[in-house]
């Protein structure tokens, strides 16, 4: 039997995407185009964004279609940081976020022992940077413990604070389980990415309120309201379009479905392991993610283990699933390297089945009772 239990890492493509792409694919024309076949192109890219803006509760002009969450990410930060503007973003980003704050010279927040942001660092630091504050960027919710973040928050310390800040939050891991559309009424740029909802993989979604206000990283053709040049992958922004249609109006029954779910996972891991860590925010965190550290095992030797047995997980951030160090969102909650080093993610996804989830709990309780007592751990 298998598991899949990665669905933060990316998700299966709907069938309705499946079926969008193929109808998509046969359309000859390039949309940047003058004759009759373009033409054809170009209202088949303009209904698509006409309909992921109906569907986000903006403006047609404010969506930009990328290649993705770390294009849409970097356009954000990059297109927006100008001149000595400070730059601010949690230290628990994902690194599509974090790498180019970094380099933009920007400053980091810190989150508390839940995983949640601290709002009187926030507060502290922009009532002493405000006028100097360019961009504040949040996530939605943290893509290795499901944390929730407090957007609303935020936004209310921007306005007081950093009132000409644009607001920027990377809601990758949201649209099937929260409403984006009520984070696009107070954030000035959105990054969503159609590979975690069910749409295929080099797409992606950028919502820009203040476009003006952006510099293209990507010149050329001036397509994309010239914030983002290239022909436009058509076939993909249609199925993902389709894909985001369905993560929308299925919102609903995929949190039940997947609560009721997540709740076998999580009891069943706590009935097998009375002392484990778990890394998250109790009533903040997403339906769908469970994080744990197992201290004293390594999740190299827990993931080989689990994927030779058919259970697909993951560390965490499947960008950085390769490195050696810890992950840099435990440390930042005040993990211990140890417990770190111990990390699983667990993240289910609306085709997920009760079957699949039980056959997990068997064999990650197998897995780490074994490795435990092969170390010498006792009772984890």
């Amino acid at each position: 039997m298998q598991a899949y239990l990665d669905y933060a890492a990316t998700t299966p493509i709907k069938p309705a995407a499946i079926q969008a792409w193929v109808e998509a694919a046969s359309i000859l024309g390039n949309p940047s185009g003058a004759h009759k076949a373009a033409r054809v192109a170009k209202d088949a890219l303009e209904e698509a964004r006409e309909n992921v803006a109906s569907l986000l509760g903006v403006q047609v002009r404010q969506i930009v279609f990328t290649s993705g969450g770390t294009e849409s990410d970097n356009t954000a930060i990059f297109g927006s940081a100008a001149g000595n503007s400070l730059v601010l973003c949690s230290a628990i980003e994902h690194h599509a976020v974090l790498d180019p704050v970094e380099r933009s010279g920007g400053r980091l927040i810190g989150v508390t022992a839940g995983g949640v942001l601290d709002l009187t660092q926030l507060e502290d630091t922009l009532r002493v940077h405000g006028d100097s504050i360019g961009l504040i960027s949040i996530m939605a919710v943290n893509n290795e413990t499901g944390v929730i973040q407090p957007l609303s928050a935020v936004s209310h310390l921007a306005k007081r604070y950093a009132p000409s800040a644009l607001l920027h939050t990377d809601a990758v891991q949201a649209p099937s389980y929260l409403d984006v559309s009520t984070l696009t009424r107070e954030f000035d740029l959105v990054s969503l990415s159609g590979h975690k909802f069910g749409g295929p993989k080099g797409t992606g979604i950028l919502v820009a309120k203040n476009p003006g206000r952006i510099r293209p990283l990507i010149l050329g053709g001036g397509q994309e309201w010239e914030l983002r040049s290239g022909t436009p992958n058509l076939a993909g922004i249609i199925s993902m379009t389709a894909a985001l249609r369905d993560a929308v109006e299925n919102r609903g029954s995929n949190v039940r479905h997947v609560s009721a779910l997540t709740e076998i996972l999580r009891s069943g891991l706590s009935d097998r392991f009375k002392n484990v860590q778990v890394n998250g925010g109790g009533e903040t965190q997403i339906c769908n993610i469970s994080n744990y550290c197992f201290e004293g095992l390594n999740s190299e030797e827990i993931l080989f283990l689990l994927d030779t047995a058919g259970v697909y997980a993951s560390a965490g951030s499947s960008c950085a699933s390769g490195a050696l160090n810890p992950s840099h969102v435990l440390l930042a909650m005040g993990k211990s390297r140890t417990a770190a080093k111990g990390s699983l993610r667990l993240s289910l996804g609306p085709e997920s089945t009760e079957s699949e989830v039980s056959y997990a709990v068997d064999v990650i309780g197998d897995v780490v009772t074994d490795l435990a007592s092969k170390k010498g751990l006792g009772c984890i």
